[in-house]
C-alpha cells in the first residue's frame, strides 16, 4: 500500500544520515563507542519519523482518514486476513462437491471484500459488520462443519447439526453478498454519473453539429 512507501522513504533518508553522524562522532569526537551508537540511533529517529509522517500525510488526506483511523483499519484488515486464510485451509477438507462449492464461494466473497477495503481503506466503515462479526461467523461455522463431516459415526443428532449448519452457511453467504454489494455501490454510482456525463457530452456534441 502507498502508506508503506512513506516508511521506505523515511528509512532511505534516515540510514545514510545516521551513518554519517556515526562516522563524524567516531572520527571527530573523543567519546566512548556507546555514545557514537546512541548518536547514530538518535539521528535516525530525528530524520525518520518526521519524514515518514510528512510523506504519509498526503495519502491519508486523499483517503479521508486520520492516522489513528488508518492504523485501526490496518489492524482489522490483518485480523480479517488471518480468518480468511483459515477459511481457505478449512474448505480444502470439505468432501462434498456441493459443500465445497458453497464454502469456496464464501471464501471468494470474503477475499473480494478484504481486497476492496485494502485498496480503499475508507470503505471499511461501509462494511464494519463484515470485520466485526460476519467473517468470524463464517469461519466458526465452516470449521464446525468440517469437524462434523469427519465424524466416523454420524448419529441422528450429528446429521441434524450438519443440515442446520448448511442452512446457516447459506444465510452467512447471503450476508456476505450484501456486504459486497454495499461496498460496490459507490463504484456503481460513480459509473452511472460518468455514463450520464458522457451522454450529456454526446448530446451537446450532436446538437452542435446539427445546428
Amino acid at each position: 500500500m502507498r502508506y508503506n512507501i512513506s516508511r521506505i522513504l523515511g528509512m532511505m533518508l534516515a540510514f545514510p544520515v545516521a551513518f554519517i553522524a556515526c562516522a563524524i562522532s567516531i572520527f571527530s569526537l573523543n567519546i566512548d563507542y556507546i555514545f557514537d551508537v546512541l548518536i547514530s540511533i538518535a539521528t535516525f529517529g530525528i530524520v525518520y519519523f518526521p519524514t515518514q509522517r510528512l510523506s504519509s500525510r498526503k495519502y491519508l488526506r486523499e483517503i479521508g482518514l486520520s492516522r489513528r483511523d488508518y492504523r485501526y483499519v490496518r489492524h482489522q484488515l490483518n485480523d480479517a486476513n488471518d480468518k480468511i486464510r483459515r477459511i481457505f485451509k478449512a474448505f480444502i477438507n470439505v468432501r462434498s462437491i456441493k459443500d465445497f462449492k458453497q464454502v469456496s464461494e464464501i471464501y471468494r466473497i470474503s477475499r473480494a471484500i478484504y481486497f476492496a477495503v485494502k485498496q480503499q481503506p475508507s470503505r471499511f466503515f461501509i462494511v464494519e459488520g463484515f470485520f466485526y462479526s460476519h467473517v468470524e461467523n463464517a469461519l466458526n461455522l465452516i470449521e464446525a462443519y468440517t469437524r462434523l463431516t469427519k465424524s466416523p459415526k454420524k448419529t441422528k443428532d450429528v446429521k441434524q447439526q450438519l443440515v442446520q449448519t448448511r442452512i446457516t452457511l447459506d444465510e452467512v453467504k447471503r450476508t456476505l453478498i450484501a456486504d459486497l454489494r454495499r461496498i460496490n455501490d459507490e463504484d456503481y454510482r460513480a459509473l452511472d454519473i460518468e455514463m450520464e456525463v458522457n451522454r450529456m457530452e454526446q448530446k451537446r456534441y450532436n446538437n452542435k453539429n446539427g445546428a
